[in-house]
């Protein structure tokens, strides 16, 4: 068999009221089917394994609800999950996630508990599924990411759902949500197309940023004539430095004539103490910025690094669990050393050393080293969007330090030069002056730092800006594999239904001669031949026609994004006839025997098919009024 990703399967239900066990079934790849009289429970353990896996569920049957706990073993890509969640008359449950098999689990303490809705502290189980499914999460209404219910909707015909409808009926619906889940199980958004796309939020989301800060510097030359540039600031600051020398020379040889005496001045000596303490105290916090600015951009450089390994290790691993089904090892008939026969130990050692091993374990571990590593990348990205703030903080704290430290080296450098004596006038206007032109090189400084950042923000607008243009490309690309990919998925989807319908027996014409079958993943709404209205059982064959040849499509197509799982309760829904009912079960039958890709259909009926009374595909056995799906009592 063939394994296509993703793929979902039911391996065992188990359902518990406290410590004791109410249900429990095990489930197998192919077909299963779910057989027994009319209200036997059968609705209900269709329910249980909806809920087990995700979906919304708070409208329970009153033997459901004397339960307390659906647990599920399930393969995820071809390894093995146990989900657990508690049952309630309120929504929004969460899940319990242990990566190992059903016994393994219950060996063990190696549960994660997730909410069903997704916050900034917690990841919700949907998204742990959908990473360990291979899908992207995929924003649908209001940018609330698709979950596992939503996606549940498409996969499960249930039969208190309008027959009218294609998604299983849940109050405040949107259009823009179903049309999502529709396009994502039929094979939309690509992971590679996924990460362009986040990549190009955020790199709009810098650019906007930067563009902001860069409007801010660029006021600061408002009404300037000139061109701002750094050419223009070095002009400027040697045309003042050159005045500056011959003011201070000038005033150096006036010094000398009039000062010969070694008299200090005591409110100047006190002035220089308090101006050098507070310009070592600057010069202090400067360094101290400064080294904790370096050393966020070493840890940004790091983890940029440490995430890209990480996503391609994700990459590799969501293959790696493929791969571990079919190459469970290597066998050796001979030793590789001295030729002699090796004696056979069975399928739980090692063939050469002879060391005991769990294939399944080993290979369950891959999803636990899957979800950690999701996890870690999650978590890398959230540190570097802080470090990146306390990048911006520290280095708008860097540039007012550093105006305060040119200004008091420049005071400090001033006093030192005065002379401890009474000033002549003609000193203090050339002092007067000298710090006029100090106080004109120490705004130029500040220009010259503003304009700095203008430049470094104007390259980092270009560079912005052609990230920017190539991820377009790329996503323009890809969005044209996706709309391709899309209508084939439509055509094969509407053709697989209209090959369905005309093996209906002779109850609808229209059927007969279906030519065409439209369908709007947004409006809910199905059509043959243009045509929407049909007898109740007419239409209940047709929503069942359409959920198996949605299901059959994915089987023939590798990049149809649905888990290849089933669930069907509307086999005799709407006062279907048992020959109907039997044609449809025959033709579930075909599509899984003729069918080379690992699958899995679970539907239930009380008109079993003649053909598989007494078959390997009932599960558990026939369920009776006196012998219900449910023990509730112990």
């Amino acid at each position: 068999m063939t394994s296509f990703r993703p793929n979902l399967t039911v391996n065992r239900l188990v359902v518990k009221r406290e410590r004791h066990i109410a249900y429990d079934a095990h489930f197998h790849a192919g077909l299963n089917v779910i057989a027994g009289e009319n209200s036997s429970g059968k609705s209900t353990v269709l329910d249980f394994l909806f809920y087990g896996l995700g979906g919304d569920l708070s409208d329970w049957r009153e033997a459901a609800l004397l339960c307390t706990e659906v647990v599920l073993e399930v393969e995820i890509n071809g390894l093995k999950a146990t989900l657990a969640r508690e049952i309630s008359d309120k929504s929004g449950q969460p899940m319990r996630i242990s990566l190992a098999s059903f016994d393994d689990s219950n060996a063990n303490s190696d549960w994660s508990i997730h909410a069903y809705r997704r916050s900034d502290k917690k990841e919700s189980f949907s998204q742990v599924l959908f990473r360990l499914l291979g899908m992207p999460e995929v924003t649908g209404d209001a940018n609330s990411s698709i979950t596992m219910n939503q996606m549940l909707r498409l996969l499960y015909a249930d039969q208190l759902s309008p027959v009218d409808r294609i998604f299983l009926f849940q109050p405040f619906d949107t259009a823009l949500t179903r049309q999502t889940v529709g396009d994502l199980l039929c094979g939309a958004y690509d992971n590679s197309l996924y990460r362009s796309q986040l990549r190009l939020r955020e790199a709009e989301k810098s650019l906007s940023a930067v563009t902001a800060d860069w409007r801010n510097a660029i006021s600061v030359f408002s009404g300037t004539e000139h061109d701002i540039s750094s050419e223009w600031i070095e002009a400027e600051r040697r045309e003042v430095q050159t005045e500056l020398a011959a003011v201070r020379k000038h005033a150096a040889a006036l010094e000398e004539r009039i000062f010969n005496a070694e008299v200090s001045d005591g409110l100047t000596l006190d002035e220089q103490k308090s101006v050098y303490e507070q310009l070592s105290e600057t010069q202090a916090l400067k360094l101290d910025l400064e080294s904790r600015i370096d050393a966020i951009q070493l840890e940004m450089k790091d983890s940029e690094e440490f995430i890209n390994a990480l996503q391609s290790k994700l990459d590799q691993l969501q293959n790696a669990g493929i791969t571990a089904k079919y190459l469970d090892g290597i066998s050796f008939i001979y030793c590789p050393s001295c030729y002699a026969p090796i004696e056979e130990v069975g399928d739980h050692a090692c063939t050469l050393c002879k060391a005991p091993f769990d294939k399944d374990r080993a290979r369950s571990r891959i999803l636990a080293i899957i979800n950690e590593t999701g996890l870690q990348i999650n978590q890398s990205r959230l540190l570097q969007e802080e470090r990146q703030k306390d990048l911006q903080k520290l280095d708008a704290e860097l540039q007012v330090v550093d105006r305060k430290w040119a200004s008091l080296n420049a005071r400090y450098a001033l006093l030192n030069r005065l002379p401890s004596t009474e000033f002549r006038a003609d000193a203090r206007k050339l002092y007067g002056r000298a710090g006029y032109l100090e106080r004109q090189l120490e705004n130029l400084s500040e220009k010259a730092s503003v304009i700095e950042r203008i430049e470094a923000l104007s390259d980092a607008k270009k560079r912005l800006n052609a990230e920017i243009l190539d991820l377009k490309h790329t996503i323009e690309a890809g969005e044209r594999v996706q709309r391709n990919q899309l209508s084939r998925a439509y055509s094969a989807i509407s053709d697989n239904t209209v090959a369905l319908l005309r093996r209906d027996l002779d109850r609808q014409d229209l059927f007969q001669n279906a030519q065409s079958v439209t369908f709007s993943f947004g409006d809910d709404r199905l059509a043959v031949n243009g045509e929407s209205f049909f007898s109740a059982s007419s239409m209940v064959f047709l929503r069942n026609s359409f959920f198996a040849a949605f299901f059959k499509s994915s089987l023939e197509d590798p990049k149809f994004r649905h888990p290849r799982i089933l669930l069907m309760d509307t086999i005799e829904d709407k006062g279907m006839e048992p020959e109907r009912s039997h044609r449809f079960q025959s033709l579930l039958r075909e599509i899984s025997e003729n069918s080379r890709v690992d699958h899995q259909i679970i539907y239930a009926t009380a008109m079993l098919e003649p053909s598989l009374q007494e078959s390997d595909f009932i599960v558990d056995r026939f369920y009776t009024h006196e012998n219900r799906t449910l023990n509730i009592l112990p």
